[in-house]
């Protein structure tokens, strides 16, 4: 049973039966009200034979400090039914993240709840965002939206700090399998003027049979409609210009036109997999800004609106993605 759930249920720890050369990560996404803190908190494991831990890392957004504390793999329990992992003092759901970090440089301690969380859309033949590829066990990266946007109550203190995150919001998706792509390029937001908005944009070199093609999966909410734009779906990259300060895709397809543009910001050090192994070091923003129009093929707008705190990564040889 647990072999299926895990599938329809891509939140829960997929890493059951793994021994050797895997990661799993859980990516948390909190601002506060003013957007003044913006945090990211990533609970994970990663295990290889000559190193196996648990770990959590911590950015802060606004000063691009970060923070990677391990731990032993012991210290690591899950849930086979849902969302709950402790690691060490630490617990995260998706309805609370019970935080205790103590490093020399880092003191983090408190709780936040999520209410109203808005859950990624399933069905039997697209059980999470990578659609039908959530049924494929040999990708070497599977990638998962655990909650679009949720609502923020309570607070943590930080460094001697304490940051009320009442009224603001959050964000959590997940990635897990051997090894994060060789190249890729990945987008969030959910900080609109619009209320009820959120987007999600990535393109990666995906291994495949030898060969590798180039993956996207995306999603753009606005209000009561979510529509995606995947390989899978047939959705296409028409345009795509990037340079490290900025971004602008054009996605087409059978209905719409999906404009992206970006502004890279200050971004912060953290630690990517390779077989398991934490070792890769990749740079992430948290504090970009987004510009999102949707039109229908024959040019009628649908909407046009910016982004604020717009999480933005741009990895590897992202350069090769440019059309």
């Amino acid at each position: 049973m647990y072999t299926i759930r895990r599938i329809f249920n891509p939140e829960i720890y997929q890493g059951k039966h793994k021994r050797n050369n895997y990661f799993e990560g859980w990516y948390y996404k909190i601002i506060d009200r003013n957007s003044e803190n913006i945090l990211a908190i990533i609970p994970g494991v990663a295990i290889n034979n000559a190193n196996k831990h648990s770990f959590i890392q911590f950015i802060d957004a606004k000063t691009g400090f970060t923070s990677f504390i391990t731990y032993p793999i012991g210290e690591f329990s899950y849930s086979e039914t849902e969302l709950n992992i402790r690691i060490d003092k630490s617990r995260f759901t998706g309805r609370i993240m019970q935080i205790c970090l103590q490093s020399p440089n880092l003191r983090v301690d408190g709780t936040v709840e999520f209410a109203n969380s808005v859950t990624f859309p399933k069905s039997l033949i697209n059980p999470g965002i990578m659609g039908p590829y959530s049924f494929i066990p040999f990708m070497e990266c599977h990638h998962g939206i655990i909650n679009i946007h949720s609502e923020l109550k309570g607070g943590i203190h930080y460094n001697g700090k304490y940051i009320d995150f009442t009224d603001g919001y959050g964000y959590l998706e997940k990635d897990w399998g051997k090894s994060f792509p060789h190249s890729w390029i990945w987008l969030q937001s959910n900080n609109f003027s619009h209320s009820n908005t959120s987007i999600m944009f990535s393109i990666a070199s995906i291994p495949w049979f030898h060969r590798e093609f180039d993956g996207l999966i995306s999603f753009l909410k606005l209000d009561d409609t979510f529509l995606r734009f995947a390989t899978y779906t047939g959705a296409r990259i028409k345009e795509l210009k990037v340079n490290d300060q900025a971004l602008a895709v054009m996605i087409q397809d059978s209905k719409y036109k999906l404009y992206i543009e970006a502004e890279y910001s200050k971004g912060g050090i953290l630690k990517a997999p390779k077989k398991g192994i934490m070792e890769v070091d990749i740079t992430e923003s948290i504090t970009s800004v987004v510009k999102v129009r949707l039109c229908e093929k024959s040019g009628k707008v649908l909407y046009d609106g910016v982004g604020e705190n717009t999480g933005l990564e741009l990895a590897g040889n992202y350069k090769k993605f440019v059309i």
